[in-house]
């Protein structure tokens, strides 16, 4: 019976069309935990992310019918904008640059302090280079994806992407972390 459902849902969702209250929950259950990782990964900031992941289902709901591929592109769209809005009014409340970094390499895991590691090093590139490395290589998103969930042109995907790797090997190289020969 679960297997029906589930081959009902994705042949539902190849059409446009508004969620029903079932629809939208089986499609919250199966979204919402990575989603929220992306959120507190990306945003490097653990607090604002029952918001951002609250604000970006509330947008689905309001947004016009599309189909399952479209949904979630969607959410991971408006939740990068979510936290591009918050740190970009983070930024116009503190006055100075020393505060704002400071809060932005913060980052925390189950409330523990994870100290200085990878994933803060992670924070130490910026929104977009968080969002499109995230986006291709923990959500295996293609540069389609990737172009409409950041609203950039697809063939400008494949360039940022190698920036955004080159900019992420010279902080993890600056940390210590060096290439294996393995």
């Amino acid at each position: 019976m679960t297997v029906a459902i589930a081959v009902m849902d994705y042949a539902e969702t190849d059409q446009r069309e508004r969620l029903s209250h079932e629809q939208f929950e089986r499609f919250y259950t199966r979204t919402m935990s990575r989603l929220r990782f992306y959120i507190c990964r990306v945003a490097s900031n653990e607090a604002i992310a029952d918001d951002i992941l609250q604000e970006s289902y509330i947008r689905l709901l309001n947004a016009p019918p599309m189909t399952e591929r479209e949904r979630k592109s969607y959410l991971y769209r408006v939740a990068t904008n979510l936290i591009t809005d918050h740190w970009r009014a983070e930024n116009r409340r503190q006055r100075g640059w020393g505060e704002w970094f400071r809060r932005a390499t913060q980052v925390r895991s189950g409330g523990l302090d994870l100290g200085f590691d990878v994933w803060q090093l992670f924070a130490l590139v910026s929104i977009r280079d968080r969002a499109l490395l995230w986006l291709a290589y923990v959500e295996e998103a293609d540069h389609q994806e990737i172009a409409s969930t950041l609203h950039l042109r697809e063939m400008s995907v494949k360039v940022l992407l190698h920036r955004a790797r080159r900019r992420m090997e010279a902080v993890l190289r600056k940390h210590g972390f060096e290439e294996s020969d393995g």
